[in-house]
């Protein structure tokens, strides 16, 4: 992988972890994170329309069907930091989808990682999971494991394997349309989906999110367009299954933010999978 593209992931993961972090500390996070979808499709109307050319018909599919993966995505994501930390949810919803992710890749796009680069992804992983131990004893090596019992880490992977569904279809949408109007349709698809649950069952929810919340809601609509459309970008260039893991690197990020910002535990274990996660995305530029 170009070490340009692993530049645009590690910025794209900069900039995901931030907007996590605002979402995390809002109140109703469903709600917060549809009103910051509602607001990015206002906020770049004027400069999709500047751009934007007449759409093949098969373009149209990659599109409904990122749109509706995209929202199923956001309510797993808010039901899931609604129950749980973000040094818990992040690193864990994250760190699943290279495994779904490249799985999909190989079975579906025919993608063939070579042997360092498929020797990365697993370092990534094994620092994902690193980043989730408690302690190195054998206890503590199987907690993650046990933690996967838990609810909040049921819907973390599940938002993990819709991750990886929809940047599958991404890959396949990138090459119908550019980045960037792909990226607002799919956009409007997935608040469209939503609004008639937080229209008519969250009504109360939605105008008391935005008063307490309006310009933090207005910075994660742009965060989260600006860290979308730079995967989106990588993502027209290089395969889906290094794409996926390498913009992980996001894990690290949320880690410390939940660490440093929320006083959330990181002891030696997260250095030490922070150091993994590092080493894998080395091999995977190698590769």
């Amino acid at each position: 992988m170009p070490i340009g593209t692993i530049s645009l992931l590690a910025l794209a993961a900069v900039i995901h972890g931030t907007w996590n972090l605002l979402s995390k500390r809002s109140v109703e996070k469903q709600v917060y994170l549809w009103l910051a979808l509602v607001a990015s499709l206002v906020i770049f109307l004027v400069p999709t329309i500047a751009v934007v050319q007449p759409l093949a018909p098969h373009a149209w599919v990659f599109i409904v069907l990122s749109g509706l993966l995209e929202a199923v995505y956001y309510l797993l994501l808010g039901s899931a930091y609604q129950r749980g930390d973000l040094s818990l949810v992040y690193p864990l919803a994250r760190g699943s989808a290279p495994l779904f992710a490249t799985f999909f890749a190989v079975v579906l796009l025919g993608e063939r990682p070579t042997l360092i680069g498929l020797v990365g992804i697993l370092v990534i992983v094994s620092g994902i999971y690193t980043l989730h131990l408690k302690s190195l004893t054998p206890r503590g090596l199987a907690a993650p494991l046990l933690a996967l019992r838990d609810r909040t880490s049921q819907l973390a992977v599940l938002v993990g394997l819709t991750i990886a569904s929809y940047s599958v279809v991404d890959k396949q949408g990138v090459r119908a349309v550019s980045p960037f109007p792909y990226l607002y349709f799919v956009l409007l698809v997935a608040a469209t989906a939503l609004a008639p649950y937080m229209l008519l069952a969250r009504r109360q929810a939605v105008r008391d999110e935005w008063r307490s919340n309006w310009l933090s809601i207005l910075l994660t609509a742009v965060l989260f367009v600006a860290s979308y459309l730079l995967v989106l970008i990588a993502l027209s260039g290089s395969q889906v299954s290094y794409v996926a893991s390498v913009r992980e690197m996001s894990i690290v990020f949320g880690a410390l933010l939940g660490a440093l910002v929320l006083r959330e535990p990181f002891g030696r274990t997260k250095i030490l999978g922070a150091a993994l996660i590092f080493a894998g995305i080395v091999a995977i530029a190698v590769g």
